[in-house]
């Protein structure tokens, strides 16, 4: 029996990878662990393991380790992989694969839930109601009919997101190294990024991450926006200059902020934090700022999104073992 060992796992995943690997028969071990040089240990006895965005397979000495214990396969279940070191792993004949795409429609709902919950003020209302609180003095949004929106990457997600906004009569500049005639025909107009920093009143990021996006959302281009800019971010956390970010909140510039991915998530996020002292005082000014709303890394939770995971997950294993073809090696 092949076994593979799942690093990072959670309750509302595991159920899922359960049923559908009654149609393969593969021997998963779980563990919460989150894989990287300290923990690499855990692999020992696994030609097969799989991980997910917190896993951090970047340090030379993780990788040579990977090797001597027997590592073939590292599956991730997601689709970005800037967590593995691609180069040093192939050299060392481990073999990559992802999810290209498991459920975009997840992603894009979710950021639209973000841009209407954080205009309109709903978790604050919440809040407030919850306390019997029903005055309504700073819930003031505004509507999104004629406002422009920016979308920084214009890919499966980015695409669903642009016809999303447009059924609310939404101006959408778009901006991706590929362009794409499909968008056009949502009436989106691709544009510069400098004119999509100029011009918006949102801006919304979907694009992958990589050297050359690092901090792409800093001080420079921060100024070239519009003030009281609405940013959205469902991508990575490190496309954005959380220092940075910060300083333009006080100064009003940035008027609102949602994230569901931070740069040093990996230390708090799929974690329960609620009894501890979280050392990171950048995270703290976020959560604490009304005008900021900060979820953990959830826009991808749906029932579909996780049952298609695990199909794809398994079945791309089940092919590789079986010598068939398979289209998701990075």
């Amino acid at each position: 029996m092949n076994k593979i060992l799942f690093f990072s796992s959670q309750k509302y995943e595991i159920k899922y990878f359960n049923k559908i690997n009654k149609k393969y028969n593969f021997k998963i071990t779980y563990t919460k662990k989150q894989l990287n040089e300290y923990t690499v240990n855990k692999v020992k006895g696994f030609k097969y393991i799989c991980i997910f965005v917190n896993d951090d397979i970047t340090k030379k000495n993780t990788i040579l380790k990977l090797k001597k214990f027997g590592v073939k396969l590292i599956a991730l279940r997601c689709t970005g992989y800037n967590n593995i070191n691609l180069q040093l792993a192939k050299q060392n004949n481990i073999k990559i694969i992802n999810v290209k795409s498991y459920s975009p429609e997840s992603i894009a709902e979710y950021t639209l839930g973000l841009i209407l919950t954080l205009n309109r003020k709903i978790h604050l209302s919440y809040q407030n109601t919850k306390n019997k609180n029903f005055i309504l003095n700073n819930l003031v949004g505004f509507n999104l009919k004629n406002k422009t929106i920016g979308i920084i990457g214009t890919g499966k997600i980015g695409k669903i997101v642009i016809k999303l906004l447009k059924n609310f009569d939404t101006k959408i500049l778009a901006f991706d190294i590929v362009k794409s005639d499909e968008i056009l025909k949502f009436g989106a107009k691709y544009t510069s990024l400098e004119n999509i920093y100029k011009k918006s009143d949102i801006i919304s990021l979907h694009c992958p991450y990589n050297k050359e996006n690092h901090y792409m959302i800093n001080k420079k281009n921060i100024k070239k926006m519009k003030k009281n800019v609405m940013l959205i971010n469902t991508s990575r956390g490190e496309l954005i200059n959380t220092k940075h970010i910060i300083y333009a909140i006080k100064k009003k510039q940035i008027g609102s902020l949602a994230i569901d991915v931070y740069e040093n998530e990996k230390k708090y996020f799929f974690k329960n934090k609620s009894n501890s002292i979280i050392k990171d005082d950048k995270l703290n000014l976020l959560l604490s700022y009304k005008n900021v709303l900060v979820t953990g890394h959830q826009a991808f939770l749906t029932k579909e999104a996780l049952i298609n995971i695990a199909k794809i997950t398994l079945n791309n294993i089940y092919k590789i073992l079986h010598n068939l073809e398979c289209n998701d090696f990075i």
